[in-house]
């Protein structure tokens, strides 16, 4: 499912990813979002009988097209992919192995490959516990690499809500979470474009949206949790997704650590995050509070003291122990 609006200077590479898969039994549905570049004459170009091409008679914009595509798809799954992107030539006979290896997951995911005006790989959770948490903080759900089952998501009414425009995918796998089964591949799959023009690259014109959609999703999770909060801790915790905390004072990094003790007691008691993954999550937030103070050693001392409690050596070594088997995790160039 492949919605195109004003993506000429990338889309040859993007639907050529597509149409070189390895695994070749799929249709792919590509919309064009009334763009006013070359776009359509480049997708006129392709002869390849697989492609359902349309073209809206207005600009629906993302979320109306990409439910669109949904309800238009006639296959058991249903792949993501941005007109920017370039998709690994096994991604689809990957994504499909895995699913039909492990019925019980419903969307599946991979790593991605930042490209363009950046290059990083970006790795997230493979378990859906793990997954699960990170949502609590941040969207581990790298969207133009999903596969997931049709029929799942028709089975709960599941679609992009225009609510989270901008961070449509976000919105959607907070409403899936506790239905569906997630899972991430532990493989770049896919190449992400970094450029100008990209919606998911944080620009200032976009903060006050996205800030808002994000401390809508933080506030249900708080309701799960019946936690009682205040606008200073949803900043926290969305500077916390963010990674965005900045340099902190001894004060300040106890505000933050009051409040990931807060989450830690109210999740003990709700029980509605796994918890070994929570302790797992909230261990690394710990970890990178006490790097942004300007006294790391009494920093240190503060978070055993706060938060201590919850934690113990092996806690300790297990992290570790996980966050470098990741790290060493082999990445495949393409």
């Amino acid at each position: 499912m492949l919605p195109v609006y004003n993506a000429g200077n990338f889309l040859q590479e993007a639907v050529k990813s597509i149409l070189d898969q390895t695994y070749t039994d799929f249709e792919l549905i590509i919309i064009n979002d009334c763009s006013t570049d070359n776009s359509a004459a480049i997708l006129d170009r392709f002869n390849d009988p697989r492609i359902r091409l349309f073209s809206n008679d207005t600009n629906l914009k993302v979320v109306k097209t990409l439910n669109k595509g949904i309800s238009l798809a006639r296959g058991k799954y249903i792949a993501r992919m941005d007109a920017d992107d370039i998709s690994h030539p096994k991604r689809f006979e990957k994504q499909v192995a895995f699913l039909e290896q492990h019925s019980e997951i419903d969307l599946c995911g991979t790593w991605v490959q930042t490209f363009g005006s950046e290059s990083n790989v970006m790795r997230a959770a493979t378990e859906h516990e793990h997954i699960k948490v990170r949502l609590f903080f941040v969207n581990p759900m790298f969207h133009p690499a999903v596969m997931f089952k049709k029929d799942s998501f028709e089975k709960f009414g599941l679609t992009y809500d225009e609510h989270y425009t901008n961070a449509e995918d976000y919105g959607l796998w907070i409403k899936a979470i506790d239905v569906l089964k997630f899972a991430n591949l532990p493989e770049v799959l896919l190449k992400y474009r970094i450029h100008d023009t990209n919606v998911s690259v944080f620009k200032e014109s976009n903060k006050t949206v996205l800030d808002e959609i994000h401390y809508s999703i933080y506030t249900r999770f708080l309701k799960e949790l019946k936690v009682d909060f205040n606008d200073q801790e949803l900043l926290m915790q969305r500077k916390l997704g963010m990674v965005n905390v900045g340099k902190l004072e001894l004060n300040e990094l106890e505000e933050y650590l009051l409040w990931l003790k807060k989450l830690t007691v109210a999740n003990n008691a709700a029980g509605y995050f796994d918890a070994g993954y929570f302790r797992d999550v909230i261990f690394s937030y710990i970890l990178y509070l006490v790097k942004q103070t300007t006294t790391p050693v009494q920093a240190a001392k503060m978070a055993y003291k706060i938060l201590g409690n919850f934690y113990n050596l092996s806690d300790a070594a297990g992290f570790f122990i996980s966050r470098t088997k990741v790290k060493l995790q082999p990445v495949e160039k393409f």
